[in-house]
């Protein structure tokens, strides 16, 4: 259910998951899932004598091994380049070593809240959204945090307070607020008040953090990325400036190793489990339709399901265009990862689709261009997961897919699908790249 606004973008109460929602995987989530993953209960002396013996940072080590060991043993197709799935499944462990490093780093003291971006371009896990950026900052309801900002001119973002991860086990969603509610001044700066309650007199943008509350989380929507500005966040705790964090003990750091490797080899575990289950049960010419998914954003659908492609085949996805503020559809990896959308056009949004006069829109899914605008890119990969989102959606419209030999794509589409040349290409590639670098700015 939808906690209600104040009228001033604020809202109030904790949204639950609705009882159809979808769990990809093994199937299993929450109290289950941690109750697994719970290691064993160790006093602070214990902690810091693993810490001063290394076999705190040895266990770290272990865990990372093992993740990489894991992917070393999933059954994979090749490219034309021989071992490249390979490749990138190390590739895919040095990122999630990144995120799990974060836990005990940037994301480690909710007394000194620092907002990161994961998954990013590089770095990248739970087939996230190539239109998206994600940021995550470590908060708690014993404090009150004040976030500060600028909306420029992005699309939309989804700003949630969560619980944590549902490779976790942590997947509740307690309070949402879009940025379009924001109330703001002429210029788009605003301020949001992070607290356990609302403040007595208080009719500022607002949202509440239950007990159990661990993350503030952003998502932000970029449509056009031609044009296109991430917004910027700022937070800090109230009363906490000028305060120095408290020394970092043997005990703590070895809590924080822990940690890092659990969420690494967690979070390579969980995702290859979805990658299972989607190549399992495969059914070659299939698109299944939209729902909503255990962990997943409380306005989004998601249609999630597998491709295998012959080197002469191609597809082509169609559906009616939803009656949605945003969709998009994308590939991603064996790895359950995105594919390169930087310098490859391996996704397309609502605002960089060609639509036809029917009101449906048509993509070509082929490891070569067939020169039409909806083409997405294999990346010369044999198979992988194949996704697509409606968010604020209105209508939930089930794709048709049809599979063709690629000489006679241009027979399958409406005869007034317009050409795409090699020039036109290169310019929206160029749109993309220099997109990249407004949305993971150095500075």
């Amino acid at each position: 259910m939808i906690a209600p606004t104040n009228g001033k973008g604020a809202r109030e109460g904790v949204r639950t998951m609705s009882e159809e929602a979808a769990i990809g995987g093994s199937g299993k989530s929450g109290q289950q899932l941690r109750d697994e993953l719970r290691g064993p209960e160790r006093s602070q002396e214990e902690n810091a004598k693993r810490l001063i013996s290394g076999e705190a940072w040895r266990s770290f080590c272990r865990s990372i091994e093992e993740a990489g060991a894991h992917l070393l043993e999933f059954p994979t197709g090749e490219t034309a380049t021989p071992g490249e799935l390979q490749a990138q499944a190390m590739k895919y462990v040095l990122g999630l070593t990144q995120g799990g490093i974060l836990q005990a780093l940037q994301l480690s003291d909710p007394d000194t809240p620092r907002l990161v971006r994961s998954p990013d371009s590089e770095a990248k896990w739970g087939a996230e959204n190539v239109d998206n950026q994600y940021l995550w900052c470590r908060v708690g309801p014993h404090a009150q945090y004040l976030i500060s900002g600028n909306k420029n001119n992005v699309f939309e973002a989804l700003l949630e307070t969560k619980d944590g991860y549902m490779q976790l086990g942590d997947d509740q969603v307690f309070d949402t607020l879009l940025l379009s509610e924001i109330e703001c001044d002429a210029e788009g700066r605003f301020e949001i008040l992070l607290a356990a309650e609302r403040p007595a007199g208080f009719s500022g943008n607002y949202m509440q953090m239950p007990p159990e509350t661990r993350y503030w989380c952003v998502r932000q929507y970029f449509a056009d990325w031609e044009s296109e500005v991430p917004a910027r966040f700022e937070i800090h705790r109230v009363g906490g400036e000028g305060e120095a964090p408290a020394p970092l003990t043997p005990a703590r750091m070895a809590e924080l190793l822990d940690e890092a490797g659990l969420w690494t080899l967690q979070s390579t575990k969980f995702w290859q489990e979805w990658i299972d289950q989607l190549r399992r049960d495969h059914v070659k010419g299939r698109l299944l339709g939209p729902v909503p998914f255990v962990g997943g954003a409380r306005d989004i659908v998601y249609g999630n399901d597998w491709w295998s492609l012959e080197p002469d085949e191609a597809m082509i996805v169609e559906f009616e265009v939803p009656d949605a503020r945003y969709w998009q559809i994308q590939l991603c990896d064996l790895w359950f990862r995105t594919m390169d959308w930087a310098t490859r056009q391996t996704g397309l949004n609502h605002a960089q689709s060609y639509i036809d006069p029917d009101g449906r829109a048509r993509f070509v899914i082929a490891h070569r261009d067939p020169g039409v605008q909806n083409w997405i890119d294999t990346w010369g990969h044999p198979e992988g997961m194949i996704q697509y989102r409606y968010v604020w959606t209105k209508t939930k419209p089930a794709p048709r897919v049809k599979i063709v030999p690629f000489e006679r794509v241009r027979e399958e589409l409406p005869n007034h699908t317009p050409s795409y040349g090699l020039e036109e290409r290169r310019l929206a590639l160029a749109i993309r790249h220099r997109h990249l670098q407004r949305r993971e700015p150095v500075t």
